[in-house]
């Protein structure tokens, strides 16, 4: 244990006042902070919202030290901690009051290019048109996409883009990820699927663009857009995983109730 806590946050002037906060309780009680990444960190604190801890996950190149958020922003899904908790989760961290969930992180490749996401992948037009996909899973051919795009998600992403596109919400337990069509086109020319798809976890998938639509498609990767000439990528679970300080065992179905529904 070297003591020593990175903290990320966003620029909102809230962020900045929690931040200070933080750091006084935290080094009252005998961390360090760093307000740079650091290899050697015990823990990860993320002050903001979901996309600051996106952020500071790709930030950090998926890194093995555990991650835990204190929510300044709107949604908050990946943040358990509230600011008016801050006290109450640093004796619990000191206590070793906590345990470490696994996220499951998606592997892409586009042109021999690696990209890793922790939510989920999005196929699409950057020009609001249809876009024509081939989609093959497990090297077997399974449809002819019409639509405006693919949603690829993990269980914990599976809450955000893909249940907006009314995809199923997977528990971050399960060991797979989903596949959700965007306003997919349904006639007897695109017989698509208009229903999400649960994957194994060992299941691949491969996506093509077609050549009259390459000129527009995007690759989105947790809201960073990737364009390319090869349109082709081939999605799959990672073997990386990003760890996630866990305070309270019913954090996830609180999150539901209070954030969702």
């Amino acid at each position: 244990m070297t003591n020593i806590i990175n903290i990320f946050r966003n620029k909102s002037k809230f962020s900045k006042s929690v931040f200070y906060k933080t750091k006084d309780i935290l080094e009252e009680n005998g961390y360090q902070v760093s307000y740079t990444f650091n290899e050697n960190a015990d823990l990860n604190l993320v002050i903001g919202g979901d996309g600051t801890f996106l952020k500071a996950v790709h930030d950090s190149n998926f890194t093995d030290i555990p991650f835990i958020g204190i929510n300044t922003g709107h949604l908050g899904f990946y943040q358990e901690i509230e600011v008016d908790e801050i006290e109450e989760f640093v004796n619990a961290y000191k206590e070793g009051d906590f345990h470490l969930e696994e996220l499951t992180v998606l592997q892409s490749n586009v042109n021999k290019k690696r990209m890793d996401s922790l939510n989920e992948v999005v196929v699409k037009s950057n020009r609001n048109q249809i876009v024509r996909l081939k989609v093959f899973i497990d090297g077997t051919f399974v449809e002819n996409f019409s639509g405006d795009g693919l949603i690829i998600a993990t269980p914990h992403g599976s809450t955000a883009y893909n249940l907006s596109c009314g995809g199923s919400i997977l528990h971050q337990s399960l060991q797979g990820f989903i596949m959700t069509p965007i306003a997919p086109i349904y006639s007897n020319l695109n017989n698509a699927l208009i229903s999400p798809v649960v994957l194994p976890q060992d299941a691949t998938i491969e996506i093509l663009a077609s050549k009259r639509d390459n000129y527009h498609t995007v690759f989105i990767f947790d809201g960073k857009e990737y364009t390319t000439k090869d349109y082709k990528i081939t999605i799959r679970v990672s073997n990386r995983k990003v760890k996630k300080l866990i305070l309270d065992k019913n954090h996830y179905w609180t999150n539901i109730k209070n954030k969702i529904l």
